[in-house]
């Protein structure tokens, strides 16, 4: 075995030390995009420590999703001052990156936790519970407009504004409608938000004692439990006002198929004591 220069490193251990392999050193060199300082006349390649420092900016480059071919054009025409535009122009890109993940780990914790609360919830019996305030984005069903297309039109509202939260779309109900077995009750359909979207209209769900009760079984057998609801109202003498909101607790992210939703219905027992 030829003995290693002094001061250089072996394909295999300069591999090592940069924690890649040395396929993509061999797959780099033949590209044009890192080579080895020296190539023996016995073709052994050998690296310099030095070297490390470059590769690791390559290898940062490379994760933040830019192309070889680009990683190879800056260094074919590489100086002090590209260098410098080339590393602030990705280092805003990663504050832009790191927010959206942010964005994304308070999404997935926030449905976590949703859907746990949702897992916990008394799935039998009508109650009367505290609730706060609520932020809802909502969009109101057309004249004449199946239930189905007020469903699009609400999500395509929310696309087209960049909304996105971790709660399922709800729908209002008129409380007249929603105890018949007919979709004529839906009114309008609503995002909740933890905030205020900007340039965004919110429709706040006032805080207040709310009656509520779980539905399981499917959109087509709700009416039921709203009938449910109402007779337990009536029984207890208890003033309703305002309309039914409905809420999947469960849906197609954590159950199979409609009929498997937990779904939960919530109306105001009394008009609130202050406004918004």
């Amino acid at each position: 075995m030829c003995a290693v220069p002094q001061g250089y490193l072996t394909t295999g251990d300069f591999a090592r030390l940069c924690g890649t392999t040395k396929h993509t050193l061999f797959h780099y060199d033949q590209l044009g995009i890192f080579s080895p300082a020296v190539k023996g006349e016995n073709g052994y390649r050998y690296y310099t420590f030095p070297q490390m420092d470059v590769f690791y900016v390559i290898s940062t480059l490379k994760e933040l999703d830019m192309p070889l071919s680009q990683i190879k054009a800056y260094l074919d025409r590489r100086s002090p001052e590209e260098l410098v535009a080339l590393l602030e122009g990705e280092a805003g890109e990663l504050e832009d990156k790191i927010r959206r993940l942010r964005q994304m780990r308070d999404l997935i914790r926030r449905k976590a936790a949703l859907t746990r609360a949702a897992m916990a919830a008394d799935r039998e019996g009508v109650r009367v519970e505290e609730r706060p305030q609520a932020l809802l984005i909502t969009t109101p069903r057309r004249p004449g407009e199946s239930v189905s297309l007020a469903f699009v039109a609400h999500m395509q509202f929310r696309e087209a504004r960049h909304i996105v939260s971790p709660y399922p779309v709800g729908a209002i109900m008129d409380p007249e409608k929603a105890v018949q077995p007919s979709p004529d009750g839906y009114c309008a359909f609503y995002t909740q938000m933890d905030r205020r979207p900007g340039g965004v209209p919110v429709t706040v769900r006032p805080a207040g004692q709310y009656l509520v009760a779980c539905h399981t079984g499917g959109y087509d057998t709700a009416w039921r439990t709203y009938r449910r609801m109402l007779s337990w109202a009536q029984d207890q003498g208890l003033p309703l006002t305002g309309p039914f909101y409905e809420d999947a607790l469960l849906d197609e992210l954590s159950v199979d198929g409609y009929d498997n939703y937990v779904l939960q219905m919530s109306i105001l027992t009394a008009p609130p004591e202050h406004g918004l």
